[in-house]
Formats: structure tokens, sequence, C-alpha cells
């Protein structure tokens, strides 16, 4: 009998990479109508900006050092380069999150013949993968995203910044990655002890 818990926790899982994946298309989609028409009405690419303006933010005796805000730009035209810059800034790490969704969905999916089969060595070699695309993917996605990122708001804002540094999500991904490599070790190393004990009885 497959363990309950495995059995939803992998169908929500599916649910969400199927979601993920329309999601990315649309995201692509949007990307192509840039690159080769120009932005329509309702698609822009979002661009942090800076050193917002604080005045009149503030109520009475309360000091605003600083603000940031994310505009929302429409190239006019065709603009292949604006495109590739901007499939820069959220491919790579759509691709990684959908990458390693899917792995970790393989996983629960062999795993819902029961408990030993969740505790084995391929399900440690699989949560060793995950951890891995995390942190690589991520650390990738983040260097890509930056640069690409800093070079389209140098086209099309008139201030723009040498360094924008990367997203929350990004930095919680790696230290996902690396939590899913402890969890791996984990199984790996009890999986040994019980293989020890196994051969002792």
């Amino acid at each position: 009998m497959p363990t309950r818990w495995v059995t939803r926790l992998e169908t929500l899982l599916s649910f969400a990479l199927v979601l993920g994946c329309l999601g990315a298309l649309a995201a692509l989609a949007a990307n192509v109508a840039i690159t080769v028409s120009g932005a329509p009405k309702g698609i822009s690419i979002p661009l942090r900006v800076f050193d917002v303006s604080t005045s009149g933010l503030g109520v009475a005796g309360v000091a605003v050092d600083g603000a940031t805000a994310e505009a929302m730009v429409r190239p006019q035209g065709a603009s292949p380069l604006a495109g590739l810059l901007y499939l820069l800034m959220w491919a790579p790490g759509a691709a990684t999150g959908l990458f390693a969704l899917s792995t970790l969905v393989r996983a629960l999916r062999r795993a819902r013949s029961g408990d030993r089969a969740l505790f084995s060595a391929t399900t440690a070699a699989l949560l060793h993968r995950i951890g891995w695309i995390l942190i690589a993917g991520s650390c990738a996605s983040a260097a890509l995203g930056m640069v690409a990122e800093a070079a389209l708001a140098s086209m099309v804002l008139t201030e723009s910044h040498t360094f924008y540094p990367p997203s929350d999500t990004l930095l919680w991904a790696v230290v996902a990655g690396f939590a899913a490599l402890g969890v791996s070790e984990i199984v790996r190393r009890g999986l040994a002890l019980l293989e020890e004990v196994e051969a002792t009885v």
C-alpha cells in the first residue's frame, strides 16, 4: 500500500509542476512578443529602480532614508536585444525550479510503493541531484540575471546601476539546495547503518 501522505504530496507537486510549466510557456510567449513586435498592452518588463524620491512619503516626525520601486517597462517596437536580456533575467531561474520540482516529483512517484522505496539509495541520489540543481542553477541564474538586468536597465532607463542584487527567491533556493544535500546524506548514512544491522542479524 502506498503511503498516503506521499501520494497526496506527489499529486500536489505534480499539479504545481503543470502550473509552473504553463506559466513558463506564457512568459516565453510574452518574451517572444517583446522580441518580435514590441510589448503589447498588459505585457511589460519589471526593472528595479533605486534611489526613488522620498519627498512627501513620510508623515511629520518620520524621516524616509530611501525607497526602491519596480518600473514596468514596455518597449514600443521590436526589440530583440531587450527580449534576449529579459529572457536571461527570468528563464534560468524558472528552468532551475521546474527541473528541481520534476526531480522531486519523480522521487515521490517512486516512493509511492512503500516506505522502503522512500528511504532508498535511489531517493538519496535524487535528493543529492535536487540539491546540486538548486545550488548550481540558482547561482548561475543570479549571475546571468544581474548582468542582464544591469544591461537592460542601461538601455531603457535614464538612471541605472552597475549592480543589481539577486532576488531573495534565488538565495532561499540555494539554502534549500544545501538542505536537500543534508537530507540526502542523512538518508544515505541511515541506509548504510540499516544494512550493517541487517547483516549482523
